[in-house]
């Protein structure tokens, strides 16, 4: 019988202590799905005069050339090959193993903590977590598409009006670099979900430490050659405009879970766009990360300790997976677990030999790529002779 443990939502960590997050990587993402490591062409900058909101800009115009890149069927969305890449880059030139206990994905880690907060029907937690080399890799599986064909439902256009707001802030360039004929075509520019710019991060929480990649949307002022850009990342929101109290609650719960995405990687700056029920851009709010735990307090009293719980929480369901899974320094095996979310808990149980997906994970890349299993090999070898 293999390893089998849960961990109840309810569970806090008496840790409070974070990591301050360092920038240690970078890379760029293509349409094509090619991962560029430590190239930063995809990088964008924020740039939306006030002025812009007099246009009536369409939130929803383009929809219909939408570049939908994750429907191909063997489009793998959450892989880590992007990431692993850049930490072997990373590794080559510092000629050691990076320092970190889990090695995954921000979204991964804010889905993880959102276990706690959010109603059992949504929480949709579907992972696999490799043991390797002493370290553990967390990975997503991935969901097919499942937004409708209809590009005129609702649904389809608030999913789409995020990337038209994306377009419509920001460009491929610093401002001073880009012609005005290019900024005035920009409502015109076509959307695509492919082309990404992504940061590589090592935090920590309690004694736990991490290695994150996340999605940047854009830089808010100047990035900064050769140093850690992180204090000059905002995210991207768009969300309908708020006119009633229940409206206000709603937009508090969506800015503590974008508080909860911002802290983890340390992205210091939040950008809503608010739309009407036309989707038409109305207005454009500013927000300072470490600023949101203050607001909460302040205005919601369901809300009032919710990023300090957070904080507790994700303590709490790091120390059970290390605590939980062993962790052999060896780069010559690899053991496999399923974490998912069940009722009120997250569920680990080991992969075994006669599991239908043992050779995927485990002898397979499905989680990790043969290139980083051999580059941990020959770092290990290298290691052993010193």
């Amino acid at each position: 019988m293999g390893l089998s443990s849960n961990l109840f939502v309810q569970k806090r960590s008496s840790t409070n202590s974070l990591r301050q997050p360092k920038e240690i990587g970078y890379y760029s993402k293509t349409m094509e799905n090619e991962f560029l490591i430590y190239d930063n062409s995809k990088m964008s900058f924020y740039y939306f005069p006030d002025s812009e909101l007099n246009k009536n800009l369409d939130l929803s115009s383009g929809i219909k050339k939408f570049k939908e890149c994750s429907k191909a069927e063997d489009f793998d969305q959450c892989t880590l090959s992007g990431l692993l890449q850049t930490v072997k880059t990373y590794e080559q030139r510092k000629d050691k193993k990076v320092s970190a206990d889990i090695v995954t994905f921000r979204g991964v880690m804010r889905k993880l903590i959102s276990c706690a907060f959010d109603s059992p029907q949504y929480n949709r937690v579907e992972l696999r977590v490799v043991s390797f080399n002493g370290q553990l890799f967390i990975k997503e599986v991935s969901e097919p598409h499942s937004l409708p064909n209809n590009t005129d439902s609702m649904e389809h256009r608030s999913y789409y009006s995020g990337y038209k707001f994306e377009n419509l802030t920001t460009l491929s360039k610093p401002l001073a670099e880009v012609p005005r004929s290019t900024l005035e075509k920009r409502p015109k520019k076509i959307c695509n979900n492919g082309d990404q710019y992504l940061t590589v991060v090592r935090s920590g929480v309690g004694s736990c430490k991490l290695v994150l990649g996340a999605e940047v949307d854009c830089v808010f002022d100047f990035s900064e050659n050769g140093s850690d850009n992180l204090k000059h990342y905002a995210e991207l929101k768009c969300t309908k405009g708020v006119s009633s109290f229940a409206e206000a609650r709603r937009f508090e719960r969506k800015i503590f879970k974008t508080w909860l995405q911002c802290f983890l990687v340390g992205i210091p700056r939040i950008i809503y766009g608010f739309r009407d029920d036309n989707f038409i851009l109305k207005s454009v709010e500013e927000y300072l990360t470490h600023e949101i735990p203050v607001h909460l307090k302040n205005h919601n009293p369901q809300l009032t300790n919710a990023c300090m719980d957070a904080v507790r929480w994700y303590g709490a369901l790091t120390e059970w997976l290390l605590e939980t899974i062993p962790r052999e320094e060896s780069a010559d095996h690899l053991k496999a677990y399923r974490l998912h979310f069940e009722n009120n808990h997250l569920k680990l149980t080991e992969i075994e030999p006669d599991h239908a997906e043992y050779a995927d994970v485990v002898e397979g890349q499905s989680v990790l790529s043969s290139e980083f299993k051999d580059w941990r090999r020959e770092l290990a070898n290298k290691g052993a002779k010193n």
